[in-house]
């Protein structure tokens, strides 16, 4: 329908980290499994278009152009091997969710007779990139592919958060096994007769509200307020609540048979981690270009390599080098190497 819709020959939802050079395309159409395996396998690395389609918020539509010039992309290896071949020329995607290093993404790709992306391209797919983002936020959040409540305790006790359902009188329904946790210490939210309440009176009156909220609306839209509602223990750590209305249509469905009417996810309340490219390309405002040749630097070997991977000279390579010494006041190229380590993910290896 996307692709109907779109005037696209392909599209696909896909997630790509472009620290570890890994990828995974989670559904497609119009793709050959030959060539997603041979992206997967040999062009990941060379996708000229990352890391900076990753540095793109949420919901924000972008193409080719955004990135790079047409015919600098055209120069490449990945569009001469990869995109090509395929009769594809252009794109237009948007970032579902961006993780520390990476992000979930759905795009469409143009063939040769459809053209380039355009504005009508980008305006219609504005149109589509929030329900895309609304299912992929069910999905992620509770599995609307599984057909069983023993499948959807697999996948919520994995969660990292406290998971609970709530049914439309504010009872408990499901309870992950990091939400038993949260009840059992009584610190921050507790089971008072069957109903999730927060311990401290003034914020049980909030979570309430937004329990009741989300029992009666039939939707929610991405583009609603939805503050976090903060929760804090008596040791003063801070958490923070996060509700999900499950009142109509595929949020009803993904509650796999029990009557919730809403999901309540309770997290500790962290810094967000972001890749260290990212980083050093805000802090020292690096263009594009620039930003390929610093996750180039990252991931490749010499000034030839860089050029032939992604389609320019080696005086150019050297160019942008010159530049990025410049920017971020190093020397040398492992300098470079060291400033994004320096501002990089401690949960991650350097």
């Amino acid at each position: 329908m996307a692709c109907v819709f779109l005037n696209a020959a392909a599209a696909n939802m896909f997630w790509q980290d472009p620290v570890t050079q890994s990828a995974m395309v989670l559904h497609h159409h119009g793709d050959s499994p030959e060539a997603i395996a041979s992206y997967l396998e040999h062009y990941v690395h060379l996708n000229p278009l990352f890391p900076a389609a990753v540095f793109v918020e949420p919901g924000v539509v972008f193409s080719g152009i955004d990135f790079m010039p047409h015919e600098e992309f055209q120069q490449t290896r990945f569009f001469k091997e990869w995109v090509s071949p395929q009769g594809f020329i252009d794109f237009a995607g948007a970032n579902l969710h961006r993780y520390p290093t990476s992000a979930s993404s759905f795009s469409i790709r143009r063939s040769r007779a459809q053209g380039y992306t355009d504005q009508e391209v980008r305006r219609k797919m504005a149109l589509i990139v929030p329900h895309v983002r609304r299912a992929a936020m069910i999905g992620r959040e509770i599995d609307t592919q599984r057909a069983s409540t023993a499948k959807l305790d697999a996948l919520l006790g994995a969660v990292s958060a406290g998971a609970f359902l709530v049914d439309p009188a504010g009872r408990l329904d499901f309870i992950n096994e990091m939400g038993r946790k949260f009840l059992d210490a009584r610190e921050i939210v507790k089971e008072q007769d069957g109903i999730l309440k927060a311990c401290d009176p003034a914020t049980d009156r909030l979570l309430q509200a937004a329990l009741l909220a989300a029992s009666t609306r039939n939707d929610l839209a991405l583009g609603d307020a939805r503050p976090s509602i903060v929760l804090t223990n008596t040791t003063g750590v801070r958490f923070l609540a996060h509700v999900l209305p499950l009142a109509s249509g595929a949020r009803q469905k993904a509650s796999l048979g029990f009557s919730a009417s809403a999901a309540v996810f309770i997290r500790r309340a962290e810094i967000p981690i972001i890749s260290g490219i990212e980083v050093v390309a805000k802090l020292h405002r690096l263009s594009p270009a620039e930003i390929r040749i610093l996750q180039a630097a990252m991931t490749m070997g010499s000034a030839s390599e860089i050029a032939a991977a992604l389609g320019i000279t080696v005086p150019t390579v050297k160019s942008h080098f010159a530049s990025l010494f410049r920017k971020t006041g190093t020397r040398r190229r492992s300098d470079l190497i060291k400033e994004v380590a320096a501002h990089g993910s401690p949960l991650f290896p350097q």
